[in-house]
């Protein structure tokens, strides 16, 4: 059968209509730029008999849903890099609250032959969380479906994508400050000093029941914005970070720094917690991010406006802080 066309019709009041013709509009112009297999194999769009069959909305909203999570996380992907990323709610569609381990460090002995070994009821914990769900809305008008623009309906979905960037984003860097202990906060501003001791606080970290290191290693660095401009500032960093590969009589031109010793740089103006100027912490064992859901997209109605709708995107997830002594956090 030819492939046809899709041309764009006038949506109903209710449901995933919205969303459906979006991704329409979306899938057209994946199949204007060569990308029929791709639609075929992710999303089980053929643009034959799949255009007139409404069986076919459920690959459409996919396809859309999926398209605007892509976009929001390519541009948080270091900030998604600080956390563990748990999906087993989302394999099993949800639970409500979840129940998460944590291990915490025990003491191993040597023994004899036949002694008895002395056992520690400190080797497992759990904390629960329950995931909470987060919705950006954009509004598309009836005139931009109804003339199937398709480059400004991914332009407007950009812009959804973004929110969900920065409320994603904003969530994880934030919740990293806060669930971080305080027996590791260093106050007096984002300093040199104040990173190296961050990052000894991190690594030298016990279990208060029996000083038993838990052997965190701190390997990210997440700076504000502001603070990173005022630190590149700093006579010490521009010492040690620019200048330690120099020669005496030797003019070198040094690239923009991506980590400090083991650590790596992160800056985002995402961590916006009161007066938190940087964290740092072991990636690998700080947090958890538990995802009841992947993107999600539902159609919204706009009141007052007639045929002008909104294409609502939802996500669930919670972060859970595991090990609260993984992270320092520098303040004011």
């Amino acid at each position: 059968m030819k492939a046809t066309k899709y041309t764009p019709t006038r949506f109903v009041e209710s449901g995933n209509a919205l969303a459906v013709e979006a991704g329409k509009l979306l899938a057209e112009s994946f199949k204007a730029k060569g990308q029929e297999q791709v639609l075929k194999e992710k999303f089980g769009i053929t643009f034959k008999e799949d255009v007139s069959l409404t069986t076919a909305s459920g690959a459409y909203t996919t396809m859309l849903s999926s398209t605007m999570y892509y976009a929001a996380v390519q541009n948080i992907k270091d900030i998604l890099g600080l956390v563990n990323i748990n999906e087993d709610m989302v394999r099993a569609h949800g639970y409500g609250a979840y129940k998460i381990p944590r291990l915490l460090p025990t003491i191993a002995y040597e023994v004899a032959e036949g002694a008895v070994v002395n056992y520690f009821d400190e080797g497992v914990d759990s904390i629960t969380v329950t995931p909470r769900k987060v919705v950006v809305g954009t509004a598309i008008t009836w005139e931009i479906v109804k003339r199937g623009m398709n480059d400004f309906v991914k332009y407007v979905l950009q812009n959804a994508a973004d929110a969900i960037t920065r409320k994603l984003g904003s969530d994880i860097l934030n919740g990293l400050a806060a669930g971080a202990s305080s027996t590791n906060t260093k106050t007096g501003g984002l300093t040199y000093s104040n990173i190296i001791d961050a990052e000894a606080a991190v690594n030298s970290a016990t279990y208060s029941s029996n000083s038993v290191p838990y052997g965190f290693m701190a390997d990210s660095l997440v700076i504000t914005a502001a603070d990173y401009a005022t630190i590149q500032k700093d006579t010490d960093w521009k010492n040690v970070v620019y200048r330690a590969g120099a020669k005496p009589g030797e003019l070198i031109v040094n690239m923009q720094p991506l980590m400090m010793g083991n650590l790596k740089i992160i800056v985002s103006p995402l961590l916006t917690a009161s007066t938190v100027k940087a964290l740092v912490l072991d990636s690998k064992k700080a947090a958890m991010l538990v995802k009841e859901s992947d993107l999600e997209t539902f159609e919204g109605q706009i009141v007052g406006r007639p045929y002008d709708r909104e294409v609502v995107a939802l996500m669930s997830y919670v972060l859970a802080c595991l090990y609260p002594l993984a992270i320092s956090k520098i303040t004011t």
